[in-house]
């Protein structure tokens, strides 16, 4: 039987997180023809607050380049902020503090920055946010691109040709998501999804090395995904409905508000009784650890730090 996963594993960060996979995404991204996968050195924080401070990949090539990565099903305008925060921890735990006070220059690692969506065919194959497009007047002092790329499966994704794995990743997901929306219940079309992709030689390998775990991976992704868009329908029926009594506009917001609380603290109960780690369950849900032990203490549920 398969060792029980860290949920901060999602399956993309666990495909990816093998080298040899993770260097053919390197190199298809920076176009390159590295083949030396040590020179890969995968980047860890330690500490309750690096853990919901995380990001889905983050390694250094050699003493000359940092990565941070993400994969995304919904584009976040808050993305380049939040990889600006990651790597400033990075670079602030990597540099010995008595080397800010000498007077040479202290040599950094260049950073870049990648998010992959997936299942978003309304996205261009590449585009890229920027940090300043958050800044409340315009400044040239500060400046965080991070690369686009939408590798969803039917989206002609430059990426693909050069990375296989990344190809095989975007359509399990298509699969999934095709016999969801044919109907069929969440739980078989994830089953199904793997028994097919393991017939026809789709992530074949990485299937069979981690069998049932697959299945939990997926499901938590599915169940995030559905929580957000029950979430916006409940809110827009709620708001409808408050509006009618206290005013259109205030309505709307309240009710999204309220659904927005209910849905989260549902997926927080979930995490909770599947027996995840407090900092995972913070990091995934983005709230303070101490309302999530709240939500356990009235539901009579152990947390587990």
């Amino acid at each position: 039987m398969a060792a029980k996963r860290n949920y901060k594993d999602s399956m993309f960060r666990a495909i990816f997180k093998d080298k040899k996979a993770l260097l053919s995404l390197y190199n298809a991204i920076r176009k390159t023809n590295i083949t030396d996968w040590r020179a890969i050195r995968l980047n860890s924080l330690k500490g309750v607050l690096f853990n919901i401070m995380r990001n889905d990949l983050s390694f250094t090539v050699g003493e000359e380049e940092i990565i941070l990565m993400e994969e995304q099903s919904t584009p976040n305008g808050n993305m380049p902020l939040r990889l600006f925060f990651y790597l400033a921890k990075l670079y602030q735990h990597s540099v010995a503090q008595e080397k800010l006070y000498r007077q040479a220059t202290t040599r950094l690692p260049a950073p870049h920055f990648y998010v992959f969506c997936v299942g978003r065919h309304d996205l261009p194959p590449v585009s890229e946010e920027r940090l300043s497009t958050a800044f409340a007047t315009p400044s040239s002092d500060l400046e965080l691109v991070v690369h686009i790329y939408n590798i969803t499966d039917g989206i002609d994704s430059p990426l693909f040709p050069a990375c296989p794995m990344l190809h095989q990743y975007s359509q399990f997901v298509s699969q999934v998501e095709a016999r969801i929306a044919s109907g069929r219940a969440r739980d078989a079309a994830i089953r199904e999804t793997i028994r097919y992709c393991m017939a026809n030689n789709i992530l074949y390998d990485f299937l069979k090395a981690h069998d049932s775990e697959v299945y939990d991976m997926v499901s938590m992704k599915f169940d995030m995904n559905t929580a957000l868009r029950v979430a916006k329908e409940e809110a827009r029926e709620a708001g409808w409905q408050e509006g009618k009594e206290q005013g259109m506009q205030q309505g709307i917001k309240k009710g999204r508000l309220q659904a927005a609380l209910e849905t989260k603290t549902s997926i927080i109960l979930k995490m909770l009784k599947k027996g995840m780690r407090l900092a995972d369950i913070a990091g995934i849900a983005e709230w303070p650890a101490a309302r999530i032990i709240e939500i356990a203490k009235k539901n009579n549920l152990p947390v587990t730090e």
